[in-house]
């Protein structure tokens, strides 16, 4: 059992460099390996450790890096990221990029405050403002995050499928809160497993719970399908992510229980138990949105449940660019050009591919006239 060591007297110490870094390196490390249990994909993953080590290298001075409850300090970690932001500005880098270096900061931030822990043997940890005398804050404010025009709307696009985990964020953060409603945390694990499986928004309002949820295999089937069109009325196996399962679990054992009185199968069932209509289905994406927006997430108001599949495709194909097979068969279309069609790409992917293909091109062999 995890013992909790603290410091009543709370008061700055010195501490050998060698534990000071292995405790600043070891936040980070949490949070990474968050992400890895929450099924984020590789490149995330990398990306936002390789960016967090080297912006608190980049903060640093003589020598070493800023340590992360420097960053998180009332008054002075504010100062260093209000500089951080008007630098940014400064460089004319798109409010994209801007957002993307900010939102990484806020979740990593956000992670500490609510593991602020430091491990100092395999079953005793101590909180980090008793080992360091530090009252932590989170210093970057939703204020800090530029607004922008939606770029990704000119090509069709409501939202960038690569946001998803970080519109899922602000959906737990500002929709739920920390007394959600049976409700919403119905809606929320709707939109959750839509993302994460590429239901049908029909498909999900047939879902029951003792027949198509498989927890211990990690997979999940539904049995509608389209009906007499397309693909047809059969039944099919599709992914059961861990945050997927996660969400389900609670929602379950928390929401849904409380949501109805009566025994209904349905896994998101109305306030009667019955299923859940279509239009109270629309309903909620459309509320769900409108917090999403008045939180400064960019997403258009077109985003409907079937984007969800297709951000389900796309992001798929991007971790697994040569499975287009099992797609196909995850998806439950007979065609392969019907599964292209739902592959949409963001901008930023595209330009982050184009870019890798033209530093790729400098390796290329030169043969000569």
């Amino acid at each position: 059992m995890l013992q909790l060591v603290t410091n009543q007297a709370a008061e700055k110490k010195i501490y050998p460099v060698d534990e000071v870094l292995s405790d600043h390196y070891g936040l980070i490390e949490g949070f990474i390996k968050s992400h890895k249990i929450r099924n984020l994909a590789e490149s995330t993953v990398k990306k936002e450790k390789y960016f967090l080590v080297e912006w608190f290298e980049e903060q640093g001075f003589q020598g070493r890096p800023l340590y992360v409850w420097e960053a998180m300090e009332q008054n002075s970690g504010r100062k260093i990221i209000v500089d951080y932001g008007q630098s940014l500005l400064q460089s004319e880098i798109t409010t994209h990029t801007i957002r993307s270096y900010l939102g990484i900061l806020r979740r990593f931030f956000s992670y500490v405050l609510e593991h602020p822990l430091i491990m100092i043997s395999p079953t005793q940890a101590v909180r980090i403002q008793d080992k360091y005398g530090v009252l932590l804050s989170q210093p970057v404010s939703e204020f800090d995050m530029p607004r922008y025009v939606y770029e990704g709307e000119r090509m069709g696009l409501p939202m960038d499928p690569e946001n998803l985990y970080e519109f899922y964020s602000v959906l737990r953060e500002n929709y739920l809160g920390r007394r959600s409603e049976p409700i919403k945390e119905r809606n929320y694990a709707m939109a959750v497993l839509a993302g994460e499986s590429g239901l049908r928004v029909n498909e999900l309002l047939h879902l029951e719970v003792d027949k198509d949820l498989f927890f211990e295999s990690k997979k999940l089937q539904t049995r509608e399908a389209k009906a007499a069109k397309g693909s047809g009325k059969r039944s099919r196996v599709t992914l059961f992510t861990p945050l997927a399962r996660d969400t389900l679990k609670f929602y379950i054992g928390h929401g849904r229980r409380s949501l109805v009185l009566s025994s209904t199968p349905w896994v998101f069932p109305s306030k009667t138990g019955k299923k859940l209509a279509y239009a109270s289905a629309q309903s909620a994406l459309k509320e769900m949105i409108k917090v999403a927006r008045a939180n400064n997430f960019s997403v258009s108001m077109d985003l409907s449940w079937h984007w969800f599949r297709r951000f389900f495709a796309t992001r798929f194909i991007e971790r697994f660019p040569g499975k287009t097979a099992v797609l196909l068969e995850l998806l439950g279309h007979m065609s392969p050009n019907t599964v292209h069609r739902y592959i949409r790409h963001s901008k930023a992917w595209i330009d982050g591919q184009i870019q890798a293909v033209l530093e790729g091109a400098e390796t290329w062999p030169y043969i000569g006239n």
